[in-house]
Order: C-alpha cells, then sequence, then structure tokens
C-alpha cells in the first residue's frame, strides 16, 4: 500500500516537470487540476454528509486516518487542529504584551476555568492605570476572544 509520503513525493515530482513547461501548457494542466479537484471535493463533501447521517463514529474513525485527514484538510472540509487553549491563550497575551510594556505595564494569565472564562492580572503601572478597563476590554480581552472563540469572559483579578 502507498504511504502518504509516497504520494506527496509524486504530486510534487509531478509539479517539479510542469513548472518547466511554458505558460500556456502551465495553465492547461492547472485548469485540469482544479477540475479534479472541484469533482474530488463535492463527492467528497456528498459522502460526508451521507456517512454523518447514518454513522458519526464511522466518520470520526475515518478521519483518524492521515491520507483521509490529509484530503479532507486539502479541501477545507475538515478544521485544521488548533493548539491546546493555554498556548493559543498565551499567544493572545502575547500579542498584546509590548502594547502594555511601552507603558511599563505587562498583563499575566491568572487561570483558565473552563469551559469559556480566563483570569488575567494587569501589572505594573496597567494595575492602578485610570485606563485599565479599557486596556483589559479593548486589549486583552479582544486579543483573548480573536485566539480562542469558546472564551466568553476574561476577568480581571487583583
Amino acid at each position: 500500500m502507498t504511504n502518504l509520503e509516497e504520494l506527496v513525493t509524486e504530486i510534487n515530482r509531478f509539479e517539479a516537470i510542469i513548472s518547466n513547461w511554458d505558460e500556456s501548457q502551465r495553465s492547461v494542466a492547472m485548469g485540469l487540476k482544479r477540475a479534479i479537484e472541484d469533482l474530488h471535493k463535492e463527492a467528497l463533501t456528498r459522502l460526508i454528509k451521507s456517512v454523518k447521517q447514518e454513522s458519526l463514529p464511522a466518520l470520526k474513525n475515518a478521519v483518524q486516518d492521515e491520507v483521509v485527514y490529509g484530503v479532507l484538510l486539502y479541501h477545507e472540509l475538515v478544521k485544521p487542529p488548533q493548539p491546546p487553549l493555554l498556548k493559543r491563550v498565551q499567544a493572545a497575551l502575547e500579542g498584546v504584551r509590548p502594547g502594555l510594556q511601552s507603558h511599563n505595564g505587562d498583563v499575566e494569565l491568572v487561570a483558565i476555568k473552563a469551559p469559556d472564562t480566563v483570569e488575567v492580572r494587569l501589572v505594573g503601572t496597567c494595575s492602578n492605570c485610570p485606563a485599565s478597563t479599557l486596556t483589559l476590554t479593548q486589549g486583552v480581552e479582544q486579543a483573548i476572544k480573536e485566539y480562542c472563540p469558546e472564551i466568553t469572559k476574561v476577568i480581571a483579578v487583583k
């Protein structure tokens, strides 16, 4: 049986060959590729709908296969894996930290309370700043919710 790496190598080999063709030849090859991909995506979409109605566990089991998952991901029929919630919250805080630090402030993650709440602490000059509520809602909270849509509450603690 062919594994995923062999299939990808074969695709890359053909792409390398096509890259040396003139523009009109490449356009024809790319048009054919798009048409085949569109056909496959439509077939896979219909298959998923059918299998989902009959046996959701079977569909979840099929997606565990790396080739099936890779093809469904390529066609945007499954979501890419997300980093854990903690890593996404930390990334959000890293994004707002430079602005806070430019005013001698910072933010610390205190706790993540599943399923929808994050507790943070504003430190440094941000902890006593009259604009700390605005910093929390327009900066920290907005960034966390952007990275973590499942979080609906960001609470500042002392």
